[in-house]
């Protein structure tokens, strides 16, 4: 009797934690819905864990186990009250997680849905063909082509046949032909592709990637110039989940099963994006009424080898799909239209996806920043160009501050900031185009913005931005990520500092993939942002990371770029940034 005391006073601090925290109402009558109060995706309890806790029970019925990400609780659905009352009498303070946490659990009236619900279509001319090799031939395929290299576990393991495919730039030199061709056990593939319908040429390059479970891709599109108008993909081994974006935004999941032959052609082979998530396991996604639902049950990776298959072509790219073709790359510097589209995809398109996450990381101004903003004086007019949240506008009330911010969801977060500060307004702007008439700022703060912009000359017209709006005799503070990084405290220690072999290509530009906490080793890069989502006021981790475009400066990079429209008053480094104090003449 006393244990059971026990075990409901535990029950009840539980749910009055969980309606407080979470909003998760328990009742005391039995219901189809039982929460599981301390063991959850944080904790490390799985499906399979609540799978093994039923074995006993040969009676009930369970439908479902949900649990979000980054949280310590979780939810079990039942067929009927039935099987719920004898689970809940069964393990109730009893039964153990395998981090021997015993669980406490509740009833509850409703659960969280655990679905996605996915309207975008496929990519036009990406086709899935299941079940394209028999289960004797895939076993022959592996036999072929699986390989141990046990010098690299860490990173994806990589074979190629024809010519080498360059993952620095994205092509081949068909000037240097491998000695190994394309096995001609590959040969099957072609006359059934015709069967099937699709025309193709036969390839003449193979690359053969070997991927453990947690291994995955970057998002990419294969360059255009160098490779014919169809890209082949065989699985072998497991099934993945691969995920297409579009630049306008769109996503759609793509379960690739093992066995079969995954054709690119059109949009889906010049206009979108793919990319495999680095991790053990994919969500189970199922095809309801034509309409794709990410579940929140998963499926473990095994080990997945990937055969895909090129024909190689000479001259540019003749495709009408222009934001990603390489077509419009110019030696050594970047179309305007290839650039502003680079920013859309790996700037302007991620901080509306972080906006929440990345302004619960920026609270308090930099020293040298705040130094600068209080020597303002009085009646002077501010603007802030990229102002983020808004964290550096000043609480005073004896000058005008504008904050100017293009992305929208953290133009919300600086409206919240700065709300109850007199003299002060948001704007949603682009600083390459800004509405603001000529001469309107006696200071003018830039901090952390021009190293988004992916060309030299879209940095040169930033600067010409901020001249134009400064009156003659202002101010400006400006600031970008340095590439030298020894001096702050961006570096993990115990990180080793070594050139990545990620990289992504849009448009023929190829970015590396930089790791993050190590020192910079390109000029041009891409910075993985891992998202972390706010429920009721807390941070949670989700699987997402997003790209980020970064141009780091060199040491006087910046004081050059501000010449001769501005004039360098003061020119230092802080905490891994390199700053001007610049006055326009």
């Amino acid at each position: 009797m006393e244990k059971l005391k026990q075990i409901n006073r535990k029950c009840k601090r539980f749910s009055a934690r969980l309606k407080t925290s979470k909003g998760v109402l328990c009742v005391e009558t039995p219901s189809t819905n039982i929460v599981l109060c301390n063991v959850g995706q944080a904790t490390g309890f799985l499906k399979e864990d609540a799978n093994n806790l039923l074995q006993e029970l040969p009676t009930v019925d369970l439908l479902k186990y949900i649990a979000a990400k980054g949280e310590s609780h979780s939810f079990l659905v039942f067929a009927d009250v039935e099987s719920s009352r004898l689970f809940h009498e069964a393990h109730n303070g009893k039964a153990k997680a395998m981090n021997g946490t015993v669980i406490y659990m509740n009833y509850v009236e409703g659960v969280p849905s655990d679905e996605i619900l996915c309207t975008v279509n496929p990519p036009k001319g990406l086709k899935i063909i299941p079940d394209f090799i028999t289960i004797e031939e895939e076993k022959e395929f592996i036999t072929l082509f699986d390989w141990i290299d046990e010098s690299n576990l860490k990173n994806r393991q990589v074979k190629h046949y024809g010519y080498e495919f360059r993952y620095g730039s994205n092509d081949v030199d068909l000037n240097a032909p491998l000695d190994k061709e394309i096995p001609p056990q590959c040969d099957i593939l072609w006359d059934r592709l015709r069967a099937q319908g699709i025309a193709i040429n036969v390839p003449d390059q193979l690359t053969v990637n070997k991927y453990l479970p947690g291994q995955g891709i970057p998002s990419h599109v294969d360059r255009h110039s160098p490779f014919g108008d169809t890209i082949l993909s065989l699985s072998l081994g497991s099934d993945v989940v691969m995920d297409w974006k579009h630049h306008s935004n769109k996503y759609v999941p793509i379960v690739v099963p093992a066995r079969s032959m995954l054709v690119m052609q059109e949009e889906a082979r010049y206009d979108w994006q793919h990319a495999i998530q680095p991790r053990t396991w994919d969500p189970i996604v199922q095809i309801r009424k034509h309409e794709r639902v990410i579940t929140g049950d998963t499926r473990p990776r095994d080990t997945r080898i990937s055969l895909t298959f090129r024909k190689t072509r000479e001259g540019p790219c003749e495709c009408c799909y222009n934001i990603l073709c390489d077509r419009f790359k110019k030696d050594g510097e970047l179309d305007n239209v290839l650039a502003s589209h680079l920013e859309e995809l790996h700037v302007h398109q991620v901080y509306e996806q972080i906006a929440g996450h990345f302004s619960t990381t920026r609270h308090k101004r930099w020293p040298r920043v705040d130094e600068f903003l209080q020597s303002i004086p009085s009646g002077a007019v501010l603007l802030d160009l990229g102002a983020g949240n808004g964290k550096n506008i000043l609480n005073r009330n004896d000058i005008l501050q504008i904050a100017g911010e293009r992305s929208a969801g953290l133009l919300l977060e600086c409206s919240a900031h700065t709300r109850a500060i007199s003299g002060s307004d948001c704007v949603r702007l682009d600083l390459l185009h800004s509405p603001l008439r000529d001469e309107c700022a006696d200071v003018i703060i830039c901090v952390a913005v021009i190293h988004h912009f992916c060309s030299e000359a879209r940095r040169k017209q930033s600067i010409l931005t901020i001249a134009r709006l400064l009156r003659p005799g202002g101010v400006a503070l400006i600031t970008v990520w340095a590439k030298d990084q020894t001096k702050s405290n961006y570096l993990d220690t115990n990180k080793e500092n070594r050139d990545t072999d990620l990289v992504t290509t849009i448009g023929g530009v190829n970015l590396p993939i930089h790791e993050n906490r190590t020192q910079f080793q390109h000029s041009d890069l891409l910075v993985p942002w891992k998202l972390r989502q706010i429920r009721d006021k807390k941070l949670t981790n989700t699987s997402d990371t997003f790209l980020r475009y970064y141009h780091v400066f060199e040491d006087g990079e910046l004081d050059d770029l501000c010449k001769p429209e501005l004039k360098i008053e003061n020119s230092f480094y802080e905490e891994g940034n390199w700053c001007v104090v610049c006055k326009k003449l």
